[in-house]
């Protein structure tokens, strides 16, 4: 798998090299009346995903009996955000682990989060861009579709099916977990926010844009959802990278997908900044606080 992603990205990159090459006009014309308030409107409003995911943690280590601060858990995530750019997809949960383990955290309860996170999460969003293409009349295959994924998504994840698999990879790190109704409608309730804030700071940075000025918001945010749900199924490609891009602009039955791709992969670039800012903020704060308490303890 690992050389299956390094070929794939040395491949993506000889082929964004290529299309900058001879699609330059192309994708000079999309980006031709690009509103810039409205990508900062975007990069501000991603910094409400940050808070949002920690609030995630914190309820699911509350359901686990290891009650967390919000703070403290929102530092921690924000320490490790350059983590989701190393290869292996799973360093950002490792990362975020590892400093609340310091923190005095027991390990078990982490990991669990850990796999809730990534379980509902991606339950959440595919089921979420299902529903809301077919609201937007434009789901791939029609309703009957729509029907089988949406029943399948939410019978998956739900404690019967999902809860078990959860309580016995949690059994494995030593941690007994009992995913009940309540406690699962509670996770999904925050799982759902975060997509909703998600597809709203990217249908922000989309507007941005005059080549996506025809498009329905509903149809952006199902067709973002979804998208990034394949993308982060399609294992050899880091973060959905490309899978997203085209998946995206496919969906959207956009002319010249190509290009409009490009666009929608400036994204990334927004996201990362965000991820930079934080990340700096982050380790300054803990640096702050770290030399507090050696000073209290000299």
């Amino acid at each position: 798998m690992r050389a299956l992603r390094i070929i794939y990205m040395v491949a993506l990159g000889l082929v964004i090299v290529w299309l900058v090459a001879t699609r330059r006009s192309e994708v000079a014309e999309l980006l031709r009346g690009a509103r810039l308030l409205l990508i900062v409107g975007a990069l501000i409003a991603s910094f409400g995903l940050i808070l949002i995911g920690a609030w995630f943690w914190t309820t699911s280590l509350e359901l686990l009996g290891h009650p967390a601060g919000l703070g403290q858990v929102t530092l921690a995530t924000s320490r490790t955000l350059l983590a989701r750019y190393v290869p292996g997809s799973v360093w950002f949960a490792v990362g975020r682990v590892t400093l609340l383990r310091r923190a005095g955290l027991p390990g078990g309860p982490l990991a669990a989060t850990a796999v809730l996170e990534l379980a509902i999460s991606l339950a959440s969003v595919l089921a979420l861009g299902a529903a809301l293409l077919g609201l937007a009349g434009a789901f791939p295959g029609g309703g009957v579709w729509l029907g089988v994924v949406l029943v399948g998504l939410v019978a998956g994840s739900s404690p019967p099916v999902g809860g078990r698999i959860v309580a016995w990879l949690a059994a494995k790190r030593g941690v007994t977990l009992t995913l009940t109704w309540s406690g699962y409608a509670r996770l999904i309730g925050v799982s759902v926010v975060f997509w909703a804030w998600s597809a709203l700071t990217f249908g922000l940075y989309l507007a941005a844009f005059p080549a996506a000025d025809g498009l329905g918001r509903l149809l952006i945010a199902g067709a973002f959802m979804l998208a990034w749900g394949i993308g982060f199924l399609t294992l050899i490609a880091p973060q959905g990278i490309g899978v997203f891009e085209v998946g995206l602009a496919t969906i959207l039955a956009i002319d010249g997908v190509v290009g409009f791709a490009a666009v929608v992969g400036g994204y990334r670039l927004v996201i990362l900044a965000r991820d930079l800012i934080a990340t700096a903020a982050g380790e300054f704060i803990a640096s702050r606080r770290e030399s507090r308490v050696s000073a209290v303890t000299d």
